[in-house]
């Protein structure tokens, strides 16, 4: 295990301790968030090495916003965020088997690979899926005006698993009854999976087919990248980034529909951040 990645199993921890010890239930959790907002600043090296600039960004402000959050929950007593709390300890129990073993990670990411290339086939773009490190997760995609080969990879990143624990842990943190929130776990999840394998095509067949090189030197120059990097850097940093914040506020607004209940926490955390409505 990373040892940044302890933070987050204490964080996780702390959240799940404070639903056991209801007295201890705001000191827990705020200490949980201090824990969580800094296992996100810790990841901000991984964030500058892959140029993703909307992580990069949530990673800087991660530790004062979840200091924040737990400073409200302890000086100010909103048991709202207590809920909160508890839907992140649910996100992470859905995520970090995932990211922690092996097997599971492995089975994720050729799931994924394989869905990936299927679609790749059917829609005639000309990929091979390969082994690399051990997992089939490489696509080599020939480009057909110049016959260069260009690659890419599926990581657990490109899996969809963090936004679908996302939403998995805010519906089970919500109470309400099973059938709405099964209802909103439909709209969610599946959709989130389905679009994602979409994203991973996107960017498999953009970068291969070369569809966008543009501000090549520029982005060579920033990024210390080759000139064909161009692609991809357009069509996963800032294409596919930029409409997966637009398809996930969709896709929460389509989750509040049935579960209304959720729009109690989200004006709470909108008070916090001076977003929502002034209280008297």
């Amino acid at each position: 295990m990373e040892p940044v990645m302890l933070l987050l199993w204490a964080a996780i921890g702390l959240f799940l301790l404070g639903v056991l010890f209801d007295e201890r239930a705001r000191l827990l959790s705020a200490v949980g968030w201090v824990f969580f907002g800094t296992f996100w600043l810790a990841r901000l090296p991984i964030y500058l090495q892959t140029n993703s600039g909307i992580k990069i960004v949530l990673s800087v402000l991660a530790l004062p916003l979840s200091a924040y959050v737990g400073y409200q929950i302890v000086a100010n007593e909103r048991d709202t965020l207590l809920t909160l709390s508890q839907a992140v300890a649910a996100m992470g129990l859905v995520y970090l088997p995932f990211g922690l073993i092996g097997p599971l990670n492995t089975a994720l990411i050729e799931h994924t690979a394989s869905q990936t290339n299927r679609i790749l086939t059917l829609l005639g773009v000309n990929a091979e899926l390969i082994q690399r490190e051990g997992v089939h997760n490489l696509f080599v995609v020939t480009n057909p005006a110049t016959g260069e080969e260009y690659r890419t990879y599926i990581i657990l990143a490109c899996t969809g698993i963090g936004s679908m624990a996302i939403f998995a842990g805010l519906i089970s943190a919500i109470d309400a009854p099973l059938r709405r929130k099964t209802m909103a776990f439909a709209v969610s999840v599946p959709v989130i999976y389905a679009l994602n394998l979409v994203r991973n095509v996107f960017i498999a067949t953009a970068y291969g087919y070369q569809w966008f090189p543009y501000s090549e030197q520029l982005i060579v120059d920033v990024t210390g990248k080759y000139e064909g990097y161009a692609s991809f850097f357009w069509a996963d940093k800032v294409i596919s980034q930029g409409l997966s914040v637009v398809v996930l506020v969709a896709i929460l607004f389509a989750v509040i529909r049935f579960l209304p209940e959720l729009t109690e926490l989200l004006d709470e955390v909108l008070d916090l951040l001076g977003l929502g409505k002034k209280q008297a």
